[in-house]
C-alpha cells in the first residue's frame, strides 16, 4: 500500500503563527456578525464553542456539531438565518488575511515531488475551522497541487477530535483504512504535532530546534529542518515498516474512539446508498456484515469481559470463536443503520468503562483460555488490532465497490 505523510499546516507548510492569526481573525468575524445581534458578545461565543471542540471525546458528534450546539444558542440566532452571514465573511473578508502569511519555499519544492510519487499526502491541521477556510489558507500556502490530491484535509465539518487529542490522529488513519505502509506525521509544535502521535506510535518529525527530553518518541522520529526533513522521508519510505501501537490506556482510548467515529461518518456520508449488502466477491463479507460482526464483538464479548474485569480479582476469559456468527445470525439480512447505532452506542459504553477502570483494574492478570495469563493493556491491544483489521477490511470493501461502479459509488 502506499506510504502515508500527514502534515502540518500553519507554519508548517504555509507561514502563518496561529497567536498572530487568530486575534484578528476573532475580531473581524465578531464585527461581521454583530450587525446581526449587536448586544451579544459573538467573540466570547466563539471561544467558548472552540473551546469545547477542542476538549470534544464524543466520537457520535461531529466537531461543527459540537461548536453548532453552544455558539447559536449562546448568541440568540437559529444556524439557518446566520448561515448567509457566515458564507459571506469566509467568502469576502477571510482572504483578506492572506496578506499576513507567507509561502514556504522548502515547503512548496517538497510537496511538489511527494506528489508526483505514490503517496498519501494528508494535510493535518487542527480542524476547528469549516473546510472553505481551510482551503483557503491551502491555497495561500501555493503548493503547487490542487486540493483533489491530497487524500484528506480535516476541517471540522467531518472530524470528531482535534489537537491535540491523540484520536484525532487515529482518525485520519481510519479514514485512510489503517494503511499497511510507512506512516509519519510532520510539523512545527511539540505539543499539538508531535506528543498525540507518538502517543498511538506514529513516527514524528519535529520542525524544529528546540529540545524535550521528557518524552520517548518512535525509534523513526527525528527532527531538525528542512533538509533533514527530506533525508527522514526518504528513511521511513526506505524502512518499509508499518504501524505498531505504542500500547498504553490514552492510546487504546484513540483507537477505540476514532473506530465508533470513523462508523459514525459512514453512516452520515452513505445513508442514502443501497449499497450495504453487496459483497465484493461471494466469499467476503459485505459492509452490514463486517459492521454487524464488529457491533455483536463488543456487545457480547468486549464489554461482559470488562465486566468480569472489573468484578473478578482473578478474572477467566473463554475463547469465543465470532467468525461463523456471520452466517449463522444472517447478518447480511440486517439492518445496518440499526447496526452502526448499536455499534456507536455500546463502543461509547466501552470506553466509558476502560477510561474509568481504577489501577487496581490494571494490575489484574487476565487468565485467558488461548494467551494464557495475559495483562489488562494486552487484551486492549487485542480489541484495537481487531478494530484496525476491521476497519481496513469495510475500506477495501468500499473500494471494490466504488471501482466496480466506474468511481460513482464515493465520489
Amino acid at each position: 500500500m502506499k506510504a502515508t505523510l500527514l502534515f502540518d499546516l500553519d507554519d508548517t507548510l504555509l507561514e502563518n503563527s496561529m497567536d498572530l492569526f487568530l486575534p484578528p481573525y476573532l475580531g473581524s468575524l465578531s464585527e461581521h456578525l454583530k450587525s446581526y445581534k449587536p448586544q451579544v458578545d459573538v467573540k466570547k461565543a466563539v471561544l467558548e464553542g472552540t473551546n469545547l471542540m477542542i476538549h470534544n471525546t464524543d466520537p457520535s458528534c461531529t466537531l461543527e456539531e459540537i461548536f453548532d450546539s453552544h455558539f447559536y444558542p449562546s448568541i440568540g440566532i437559529k444556524k439557518d438565518e446566520l448561515l448567509p452571514a457566515i458564507d459571506f465573511f469566509y467568502q469576502s473578508v477571510y482572504p483578506k488575511f492572506a496578506k499576513n502569511t507567507k509561502p514556504v519555499f522548502e515547503a512548496q519544492t517538497l510537496i511538489g515531488k511527494l506528489a508526483e510519487k505514490s503517496v498519501n499526502l494528508v494535510i493535518a491541521t487542527n480542524p476547528l475551522f469549516p473546510m472553505q477556510a481551510t482551503l483557503q489558507r491551502l491555497g495561500w500556502a501555493d503548493l503547487g497541487v490542487t486540493p483533489q490530491r491530497f487524500s484528506l484535509i480535516t476541517s471540522f465539518e467531518k472530524f470528531h477530535f482535534a489537537k491535540p487529542n491523540p484520536a484525532y490522529y487515529a482518525e485520519i488513519l481510519a479514514y485512510l483504512g489503517w494503511p499497511e505502509a510507512p506512516i509519519g506525521m510532520i510539523g512545527n509544535d511539540w505539543e499539538m504535532d508531535i506528543v498525540p502521535p507518538e502517543t498511538i506510535g506514529i513516527p514524528t518529525f519535529f520542525l524544529g530546534s528546540a529540545k524535550y527530553h521528557n518524552f520517548v518518541r518512535h525509534s523513526e522520529s527525528r527532527q531538525g529542518g528542512w533538509e533533514e526533513l527530506n533525508h527522514w522521508i526518504n528513511e521511513l519510505f526506505s524502512a518499509k515498516s508499518t504501524f505498531e501501537l505504542k500500547v498504553s490506556k490514552a492510546s487504546i482510548i484513540a483507537i477505540l474512539s476514532s473506530t465508533a467515529a470513523y462508523i459514525d461518518s459512514l453512516r452520515r456520508q452513505y445513508g442514502s446508498i443501497n449499497f450495504w449488502k453487496k459483497r465484493p466477491e461471494p466469499t467476503e463479507w459485505s459492509l452490514v456484515e463486517i459492521i454487524s460482526h464488529i457491533t455483536d464483538v463488543d456487545a457480547e464479548v468486549n464489554l461482559p469481559r470488562l465486566k468480569l474485569l472489573r468484578e473478578q480479582t482473578n478474572p477467566f476469559f473463554a475463547a469465543i470463536e465470532t467468525d461463523q456468527w456471520a452466517d449463522e445470525r444472517h447478518y447480511i439480512e440486517n439492518n445496518v443503520y440499526s447496526q452502526m447505532e448499536m455499534f456507536i452506542a455500546n463502543r461509547k459504553l466501552l470506553i466509558d468503562q476502560f477510561s474509568s477502570l481504577s489501577k487496581h483494574d490494571f494490575e489484574k492478570t487476565i487468565q485467558h483460555a488461548i494467551f494464557g495469563p495475559t495483562s489488562v493493556l494486552e487484551i486492549f491491544k487485542f480489541i484495537s488490532q481487531h478494530d484496525r483489521i476491521h476497519i481496513n477490511q469495510i475500506f477495501k470493501v468500499l473500494t471494490a465497490l466504488n471501482q466496480s461502479n466506474n468511481g460513482g459509488l464515493l465520489s
